[in-house]
C-alpha cells in the first residue's frame, strides 16, 4: 500500500482510475488492415503504447545524464531497458497489422519532457520521479483498459506481459521518490 500512500501525497489517487471510456471508446466497426481486422481499441491501444515507451525511453536517458539521487539513475537505466524490450513487442504486433505507428511522443509528452530537461539538480529528480510515477499509472490504466475491451488476443497479449513490468517500475519510482526525498 506504499504506492497508494505516495498517490495520495502527489494527489494522484484519482489516477487510478480507468481514463474515461469516450477518451478511448471502442470503434464498433473494427478498422480493416489488410486481411485482418483490427479493433480501434486495439488500435489505439498500439499507438499510445508505443508513444508511451518513446517517452520512458527518453526520460530514462534524461535520468541517466542528469539524476543526481542514484536511485533516479537506476530507475532512468532500467527504464531504458524494460521499455525497449516492450517496445519490441508492441512494434512486432502493430506491424503484423500493418498499424503505423507515430514517430514521436505525443505533443504533451515532448513538453513535459522539455519541462524534465530544463531542470537540474534535486529539482530534477523528484520532477523526473513524480512523471515516471504518473506515467506508469497512465501506462497501466491504459493497458487495463486493453485487457478489458480489446478485441485481437494477440494486442492483449502485449498489454499482459506488460502489466507486471510497469507495477515494478512504479514499485521502484516510488521507492526511489521515498529515499530521494529524504537524502534532500
Amino acid at each position: 500500500m506504499r504506492v497508494l500512500s505516495v498517490l495520495a501525497a502527489l494527489g494522484l489517487c484519482g489516477a487510478l482510475t480507468l481514463v474515461s471510456p469516450a477518451a478511448h471508446a471502442v470503434d464498433p466497426q473494427a478498422v480493416s488492415v489488410g486481411v485482418r481486422q483490427l479493433s480501434q481499441q486495439d488500435r489505439v491501444f498500439l499507438e499510445r503504447s508505443h508513444q508511451n515507451n518513446l517517452t520512458e525511453i527518453i526520460a530514462g536517458n534524461l535520468a541517466v545524464q542528469k539524476g543526481e539521487c542514484p536511485q533516479v539513475r537506476e530507475l532512468g537505466a532500467m527504464l531504458i531497458t524494460h521499455h525497449l524490450a516492450l517496445d519490441a513487442e508492441v512494434t512486432a504486433v502493430a506491424t503484423r497489422y500493418g498499424v503505423p505507428l507515430p514517430q514521436a511522443p505525443s505533443a504533451e509528452q515532448a513538453a513535459e519532457l522539455s519541462d524534465l530537461a530544463r531542470r537540474s539538480g534535486r529539482d530534477f529528480d523528484m520532477a523526473w520521479l513524480r512523471f515516471a510515477i504518473i506515467t506508469h499509472v497512465q501506462a497501466l490504466a491504459l493497458g487495463e483498459q486493453e485487457i478489458l475491451l480489446g478485441q485481437q488476443p494477440d494486442v492483449k497479449q502485449v498489454a499482459v506481459k506488460a502489466q507486471p513490468v510497469l507495477r515494478h517500475h512504479l514499485e521502484q519510482a516510488v521507492a526511489a521518490w521515498e529515499k530521494c526525498a529524504q537524502s534532500g
